[in-house]
């Protein structure tokens, strides 16, 4: 029989790194706290350096704004596992419960879904670590040049901070705090976003395998075979209907604000795109604006699939579908293709705000 390597992909592998764990130890949660609370003080220190900056640079200023809006979705990735870490762990448990149901000949589906996920996570990761390094890069780049302008020794941070950071050991720190800052958020983004997605695959398999048995099953035997696969459907449907619900209650407020947010963070990188010259800069915004249409691709995807599956179901079930949705918005491609048109609006703003000849 297949089976399945590990589930959820790395099984949370990447996030041990900021102290995430089933049963934590002190040292994990102190680093899990750390890690949190230098997330948390990223935004204030960018207000603070947006209050303290004059505003005359558009490209800066949007980018710090994006920087911010950035931070604020990872946060709320983040407190999934502050506030549902029990939940995280035990819908994994829960999933890995309803395999039992799963029969030998239907188990390769998953096990083909486990190792797609596997490959999207190693992806995922390589797109991220490689914008990490890009922002060192440019920010090694600028110091040297800089340097090289003034004839002494000039720091550039990867990121604007509202200190004055030229003294070596200053700069130490800040550069630390911002790397430690960019590889806690491309580690739980990359969990929490491959967890959702290999999650919500799984579920639109059971769902498959659901509408399969029923449609094999057949009622006009009346025999006591027929009437026992129907109760174990049923049950197997239940559980399944189960499983959505706490899905659709652990991510909708993250699912919400992604959503909200991914429009003008996409506005705001093709802005940047469009007007920085240095060839690294718009490389490593290129491959953040993919990473960032990609989240939001998979969570309107799934949205629309499992909305899909569910509406089949309403014959079956006197309920409404379930729908990825919180607030106003709902996760389905159509929000997609209404978040990159809303992008492409707001670039074009930005760019009739920008004075002429300006770089």
């Amino acid at each position: 029989m297949p089976r399945l390597f590990e589930f959820p992909a790395y099984q949370f592998r990447f996030v041990r790194y900021c102290g995430v764990v089933k049963q934590p130890s002190l040292w994990n949660s102190v680093r899990f706290w750390y890690s949190f609370l230098l997330l948390c003080s990223f935004t204030p220190l960018h207000v603070w350096y947006l209050a303290k900056t004059p505003a005359t640079d558009l490209v800066v200023t949007c980018e710090e704004i994006m920087l911010l809006q950035l931070n604020c979705v990872t946060v709320l990735k983040f407190n999934q596992f502050v506030t549902y870490r029990t939940g995280m762990f035990e819908l994994v448990e829960a999933f890995e419960r309803i395999q039992k149901s799963v029969r030998i000949e239907e188990f390769p589906r998953f096990v083909k879904c486990n190792e797609i996920h596997a490959k999207l996570l190693k992806a995922y990761a390589i797109g991220t670590i490689i914008v990490l390094m890009l922002y060192e890069l440019n920010a090694i780049v600028a110091s040297v040049a800089l340097s090289l302008q003034q004839n002494d020794f000039c720091f550039v941070a990867p990121f604007s901070s509202p200190f004055d950071y030229q003294h070596p050991i200053v700069f130490a720190v800040v550069f630390v705090y911002n790397f430690d800052a960019m590889l806690i958020t491309a580690l739980m983004t990359i969990t929490i976003d491959t967890y959702y997605s290999e999650m919500a695959s799984n579920l639109t398999i059971h769902f498959d395998l659901v509408g399969e048995r029923f449609a094999k099953l057949d009622l006009s035997a009346y025999d006591a075979f027929a009437n026992r696969e129907l109760r174990n459907i049923i049950t197997y449907h239940s559980d399944v209907l189960s499983l959505a619900q706490k899905m659709v209650q652990l991510f909708q407020k993250s699912t919400f604000y992604l959503l909200l947010l991914v429009s003008t963070i996409l506005c705001l990188l093709g802005y940047e795109f469009v007007m920085v010259s240095n060839i690294y800069k718009r490389m490593q915004v290129a491959i953040l604006a993919c990473i960032m249409i990609g989240q939001a691709a998979i969570y309107t995807y799934h949205g629309s699939a499992i909305c899909a599956k569910q509406i089949y179901f309403c014959l079956m079930r006197a309920q409404k579908p379930i729908i990825m949705k919180s607030g106003f918005i709902e996760a389905s491609l159509p929000t997609l293709k209404k978040i990159l048109s809303s992008s492409a609006s707001y670039i074009t703003m930005l760019m009739s705000l920008e004075p002429e000849g300006g770089n």
